[in-house]
């Protein structure tokens, strides 16, 4: 009797401490939702531990959201998990002090130092010490990279018959293409050919893919972080993500550790190492040798140079070919007249496509248009998440978002809501961002057109939020390089792509089945075939 009257009040006792613990969390869900936050939670509990796996999660976030009121909290433990889904709920995070942090889900993640995941003050000191590496003017020096790459992609789709058939495998495009971004990569970042373009013996690009599906398991199950449990319940996992990861820590040590000897003999004789390119003098500016001085100025160590290097050539390489890919398939899946109309402008801008300048890249508009449509439909990376590192008032609410609140930001969805976008949001269409550019050119001439200004109240609602379209990210912990290095690739490549092949596909936008594995990515991806075919005027290699 005794013993039952103590567990029940040891019981009782845990129940107050856990209540109290929980009790900013269940103020910001009442401030948000009121009762209806409230009695929600076990309907939301449910539905998140059933839907714990990246082949399901957006899927289901994006058919289940609708039903309720956003943002909304979500009770996990002892924090509160914030859904955002709204342009201006993303501008306030993306700009709070408070939200500068990854999450602890994220610890999970393959590349889990360096700049990609630092936080706090260390992030802040290690941005500034790399923003020179990725300068507008040292990006665009590249262009000779982009373009000697971009010509081999043109070539091996020629090269390989199999790819002008009635219809070759997305999957296997995407290789070829992942395979190229690779290698402009390792060239732009650590300044080191691979050849990946021709051939990856050592499945170099797959073994970085995978290891990223194998992150967005361990984000959304953070248990399997712990080694331990990630080895007895997820053993062959685990296995294959300890290969992966020595794989690819190998190959990056090699070059950064040849690179960096030859670094060191070229300065300690104050000219350029046996063996190196003379006429690659702007070398020194790059970012491994930006690293390198900042390594000889006792500022970095050996291993953290290593972990900079690995974080650099991941987000430089995987989102901008997927963002590639993502264009392809929509220019394919497009039954309009847009591929006539890039390949019109492009052909009158770039007669040449053997060479693209940054100068042409800027007279594309409408493949300006064209890209970022492509980017808004189908976002490459489809959630952010944040970490609250104290109490905060989220914008416009009288809502105190509590420390150590996880924050989501689902990037994907609200670029394709139709509050944001109009009735014709899930479809494709590059002509609303012309459009919008010549709403904002009316914005900012009040005098022009039939004298609708900037005052015009018919023209204010028109005014889409700028936080509507994320592309990349935005706001304090922007992505380094996010403008120059990923568009110019992305574009440069598109180019070359589209004025030597037409692209079609039979396969419709509205029937893909979303996987959210850092990167956007289909769960039907195999069902999507691309007939390639070569325009008869670019039958010989460039």
């Amino acid at each position: 009797m005794h013993l039952s009257v103590a567990l029940w009040a040891c019981g009782a006792l845990l129940a107050v401490l856990l209540t109290w613990q929980q009790r900013k969390s269940w103020r910001l869900i009442w401030q948000l939702n009121g009762w209806r936050g409230v009695v929600q939670q076990p309907l939301l509990w449910i539905l998140l531990c059933l839907n714990l796996h990246p082949n399901s999660i957006l899927e289901k976030v994006t058919k289940y959201r609708v039903y309720f009121q956003r943002p909304m909290a979500v009770l996990v433990g002892t924090r509160v998990l914030v859904y955002i889904d709204d342009p201006a709920g993303m501008e306030c995070i993306l700009n709070a002090p408070e939200c500068l942090d990854k999450t602890f889900l994220q610890d999970g993640f393959f590349v889990r130092r360096g700049l990609l995941h630092a936080r706090g003050q260390r992030w802040k000191l290690r941005r500034k010490q790399l923003n020179p590496a990725f300068s507008h003017n040292i990006v665009a020096s590249f262009f000779d990279v982009f373009n000697s790459v971009g010509n081999q992609i043109i070539e091996q789709f020629l090269s390989q018959p199999d790819l002008h058939g009635k219809g070759v495998k997305f999957t296997d495009v995407e290789d070829l293409l992942s395979r190229a971004v690779l290698e402009v990569s390792c060239l732009t970042i650590m300044g080191t050919p691979t050849n990946f373009t021709q051939i990856d013996d050592a499945h170099i690009a797959h073994s970085y893919k995978r290891l990223l599906e194998i992150s967005a398991v361990r984000v959304v199950k953070p248990w399997l972080q712990i080694r331990l449990l990630h080895r007895l319940l997820a053993p062959e996992l685990y296995e294959e993500s300890r290969k992966c990861c020595k794989l690819l820590a190998d190959f990056v040590g090699e070059i950064v550790t040849t690179k960096h000897r030859n670094w060191r003999l070229r300065d300690a004789v104050g000219g350029e190492t046996p063996g190196e390119d003379s006429s690659a003098g702007w070398q020194r500016r790059i970012f491994i040798e930006q690293i390198f001085q900042l390594a000889a100025n006792g500022e970095m160590t050996l291993e953290e140079i290593m972990h900079e290097a690995q974080s650099m050539v991941l987000v430089s390489f995987e989102t901008v070919s997927n963002s590639i890919m993502l264009a392809l398939l929509c220019l394919a899946t497009n039954k309009g007249d847009c591929q006539r109309r890039l390949l019109a402008e492009i052909r009158a801008v770039v007669p040449d496509s053997g060479h693209v300048g940054l100068e042409q890249l800027q007279q594309l508009r409408y493949l300006d248009a064209f890209v970022s449509e492509s980017l808004r439909l189908l976002a490459t990376v489809p959630m952010n998440l944040r970490h609250v590192s104290r109490d905060f008032q989220l914008a416009g609410r009288d809502a105190i978002v509590p420390q150590n609140s996880i924050i989501v930001l689902d990037t994907f969805n609200m670029q394709r809501d139709e509050r944001w976008w109009g009735p014709t949001a899930k479809q494709f269409d590059p002509q609303r961002f012309l459009d919008h550019e010549e709403q904002s050119k009316g914005h900012d001439n009040p005098g022009s057109g039939s004298g609708t200004g900037s005052g015009d109240p018919r023209r204010q609602r028109d005014r889409r939020h700028s936080y509507s379209f994320l592309p990349f990210s935005n706001g304090l912990r922007s992505c380094i390089g996010m403008s120059p290095l990923r568009t110019f690739i992305m574009k440069v490549f598109l180019v070359k792509l589209i004025s030597n092949f037409d692209f079609q596909s039979d396969f419709e936008l509205e029937k893909l089945q979303f996987v959210e594995n850092i990167s956007l990515k289909f769960k039907n991806a195999d069902d999507i075939l691309l007939a390639i075919q070569p325009h008869k005027q670019s039958k010989e290699s460039p």
